[in-house]
């Protein structure tokens, strides 16, 4: 599971990197493609989930749960927070800042043994009561969130001709 999942990471990784590829920094940087969001928006969003899902591998091997997510906070609240501590940050900081965090995840999948990964866990997102391994955790939260705005900007980049 640990190789298949390290490497579904990097592949992904790499996927939504080359989408980015030959774009210009207008492009990445002003032009709106996911809702009010620019290229720069999407990609520091997934940035900042991600520390989150590595905090919560983190806390679910050390305390043996993921910290649920706060009660007062919702998408609506901290999305848009984050997106307004990245407003000012050059393209080059949001991508580096995904690139590191993408790296200390895949760092941190390869630290754990397998029973680590198949180690079971509530799942921490509001309103969700399920239990997920933390392996499927990463799976699901992490490459399926950056899939998910990588799908978005490959329909944004076939509707520009690119």
């Amino acid at each position: 599971m640990k190789t298949e999942l390290v490497a579904k990471l990097e592949t992904n990784r790499d996927e939504l990197l080359n989408l980015l590829a030959n774009l210009s920094d207008e492009q990445l940087t002003t032009i709106p493609v996911i809702g009010e969001w620019t290229i720069k928006d999407a990609v520091g969003h997934v940035s900042y989930w991600e520390q989150v899902i590595h905090d919560h591998v983190r806390e679910s091997i050390v305390e043996g749960r993921p910290h649920p997510m706060r009660d007062d906070e919702n998408d609506n609240i901290v999305n848009p927070r984050e997106a307004a501590k990245r407003k000012d940050w050059s393209w080059q900081r949001v991508r580096a800042e995904f690139e590191n965090t993408r790296r200390a995840l895949i760092e941190r999948v390869e630290s754990l043994s397998e029973e680590q990964l198949a180690f079971v866990v509530p799942n921490p997102w509001w309103g969700e009561t399920g239990f997920y391994s933390v392996g499927a955790m990463i799976e699901s939260d992490a490459l399926g969130h950056c899939r998910e705005h990588s799908e978005q900007i490959k329909r944004w980049r076939l509707g520009i001709g690119s």
